[in-house]
């Protein structure tokens, strides 16, 4: 079942004896949960437990818990968060015996990350599904940003401009809880309806908001002086680095297929761009961006990102400001890249 769905379940049947909620992103577990929650409300279930899944967790409460009911509950809705969707032999075991005889006092939900291949076919995963509903509620991909974009801003009385929902669906790809706290803050500001890209970058601007995506679009530009000030900002406000890698990785990505198409006579259409996450309004910039970089740089490129990922994860002793500011000199200004 998708999220999407979730609303018709509920109204129709009520809340069963079990679901399951696993999503690669917070926010939509949280829409789920806030779901669930008022549909219990609406069902007269006022009391609420929730457990996580650790090392000390003991399973056994699955089975005791009804049996502790307060003074004034006919049932208890129990949330039980599974970090990492893998419940061990014990944890296996005791949902299997839990779903042979679900209780009538109590409601489990279930919550966890995006589930793999092998999770999805493991006997204790199985057993779930045949005894509720398993939510299936993972992230837009980049075609479907712009519609949840939308979808979101309604839900905050926002109106956007089509540009302004593109520019926030490319900034916040694959970040929805940022994209979710962009728009509430939206939602409180004077700015003029419907809201464009100008305005919202103005408002970031204002804000000495120096994001990752505004040091893409120097990048991009190849404004080095603008990308060095931006990468100076980011690095002095602790940026998460795995965050600036994987927007740098992206757009090497996107410059390998521009290239690869055009190597091949092939020009890619509005529709491969926009797989890529490149805009109408950006198309002309990439393509400039792409014939900047000859063979030699892109693999220059790639070896920094391989020493950037090493000093990162393995603390390869190299300094991550130095490798960035080569690959920024290297992406915006190859001509001046000394010999890396």
């Amino acid at each position: 079942m998708q999220l999407a769905q979730l609303p018709e379940q509920l109204k129709q049947h009520g809340l069963p004896a079990l679901i399951g909620i696993f999503s690669d992103s917070p926010l939509l577990i949280d829409d789920a949960l806030q779901l669930i929650r008022q549909q219990a409300r609406q069902q007269g279930i006022d009391e609420r437990l929730r457990w996580v899944q650790d090392g000390q967790f003991d399973w056994q409460q699955l089975h005791n818990e009804s049996a502790n009911l307060g003074l004034f509950s006919t049932k208890r809705l129990i949330e039980l968060e599974l970090p990492e969707a893998k419940p061990g032999r014990e944890g296996a075991d005791a949902l299997k015996r839990y779903c042979e005889q679900l209780p009538d006092d109590q409601i489990l939900v279930l919550t966890g990350p995006k589930l793999k291949q092998e999770q999805l076919k493991a006997k204790w995963f199985q057993l779930l599904q045949q005894a509720g509903p398993m939510l299936q509620a993972n992230s837009p991909d980049r075609r479907e940003m712009p519609r949840f974009v939308q979808q979101r801003a309604q839900r905050y009385q926002l109106s956007l401009a089509n540009d302004a929902v593109q520019l926030l669906a490319d900034w916040y790809e694959g970040n929805l809880l940022a994209l979710d706290q962009e728009l509430q803050k939206l939602a409180l500001s004077d700015v003029p309806a419907p809201i464009t890209a100008q305005a919202l970058s103005e408002v970031s601007q204002d804000q000495s908001r120096f994001t990752v995506f505004a040091l893409q679009d120097a990048i991009v530009a190849g404004d080095l002086n603008t990308a060095l000030k931006r990468l100076q900002r980011l690095l002095a406000e602790e940026i998460e680095v795995a965050i600036l890698n994987w927007m740098l990785q992206r757009e090497w990505q996107k410059l390998q297929a521009l290239q690869q198409a055009e190597n091949l006579g092939q020009g890619l259409g509005q529709r491969e761009l926009m797989a890529l996450g490149i805009w109408r309004n950006q198309e002309h910039a990439y393509r400039a961006f792409a014939k900047r970089l000859s063979a030699r740089h892109m693999v220059q490129v790639s070896q920094l990102l391989v020493r950037l990922e090493y000093a990162f994860k393995r603390d390869s002793g190299e300094s991550l400001a130095t490798l960035y500011t080569h690959l920024l000199v290297l992406l915006c200004a190859p001509q001046q890249a000394p010999s890396l």
